[in-house]
């Protein structure tokens, strides 16, 4: 079951975790870097997949395992991530110099 993000129009598939229940969007494709969910076989009464949330020592595992991980997409979406912030050593030499941006009007 695959779907769009609405932020970023990226291609997702949405599971349902064992822990919680709750709905999670994961990116369509596995990711053997970053990825930290583990879909099943089993579907819910929506058709939905279930999938694992893993952490520590079943992370660690299932990547030795060499097991299909996938990204959360809340991760990957290029819609929410924030704009790239101004290094603090350039926001001090800049604030020093910078002039106002207003105009004074005598």
């Amino acid at each position: 079951m695959s779907a769009k993000c609405r932020d970023c129009n990226a291609e997702i598939t949405w599971a349902r975790t064992t822990g919680r229940g709750t709905y999670i969007a994961l990116d369509l494709y596995p990711d053997d870097r970053d990825g930290i969910v583990r879909k099943r076989d089993t579907r819910d009464e929506n058709g939905c997949l279930w999938a694992d949330v893993l952490t520590g020592e079943s992370l660690h595992r299932a990547i030795a395992n060499s097991e299909k991980l996938y990204v959360p997409h809340r991760d990957t979406c290029h819609a929410r991530r924030p704009t790239n912030p101004m290094p603090d050593h350039v926001r001090r030499a800049v604030g020093a110099v910078r002039p106002s941006h207003r105009r004074r009007r005598w």
